[in-house]
């Protein structure tokens, strides 16, 4: 024993601390990542459309993680908005609050064509009227394939509507698209998925 340690060979703990030469040292990496899924997308049950600018609410087959995926479609409808999407009120409110600002939300979405795309939006929340919107813009967005995007919590790039979200007690959740004008058309918006992760710690 040596200044109260005790010899050890190098490597992680099951808490992935790393031991170098008998003493532990702030992890590089995180082995164990907290992930929780916000809301299913696997199914169109349980979900609204925002209003009647958004139209063919429905399961696809086209995927990447569960079994499907939520598609929708916009529309120039008479609510004359400029958004597509749809919502889901959870029957039991999510408790979120262990997750920190440095944490992400990952999310996956498919849309053709992006030309007349502002944003994708993210909003969690109580209820309709206060909830918190994550925005990922255009010139983020690569369209025609699976375009996977991990956002942190603190991103600035986002607004809060009435109070905002209480990550202790989230039942709303929203996805969707925003456009330049509310006239614009646009088939086969999708979304894969949406969680709330841990991210890698590194030193």
């Amino acid at each position: 024993m040596a200044g109260g340690l005790s010899t050890m060979t190098a490597g992680l703990t099951p808490s992935g601390v790393e031991i170098v030469c008998g003493a532990a040292k702030i992890p590089h990496v995180s082995l164990v990542q907290d992930r929780e899924s916000a809301v299913s997308c696997c199914t169109a049950t349980g979900w609204t459309i925002l209003g009647d600018d958004t139209e063919n609410l429905a399961a696809s087959t086209s995927h990447i993680l569960g079994t499907q995926s939520l598609e929708f479609d916009k529309t120039d409808g008479t609510d004359n908005t400029i958004f597509a999407g749809a919502y889901n009120t959870l029957a039991c409110a999510k408790d979120m609050s262990r997750f920190c600002a440095h944490d992400e939300l990952e999310t996956a979405f498919y849309i053709s064509d992006k030309t007349n795309v502002e944003y994708v939006f993210i909003r969690l929340g109580t209820d309709v009227s206060n909830y918190t919107e994550w925005r990922i813009l255009a010139a983020a967005i690569t369209q025609a394939v699976w375009d996977v995007h991990d956002i942190a919590l603190s991103t600035c790039e986002l607004v809060a509507v009435g109070a905002g979200w209480n990550p202790s007690a989230v039942q709303y959740v929203s996805l969707g698209v925003a456009f330049d004008l509310e006239s614009r058309a646009l088939v086969d918006i999708k979304f894969d998925h949406l969680y709330l992760g841990t991210t890698q710690l590194t030193a």
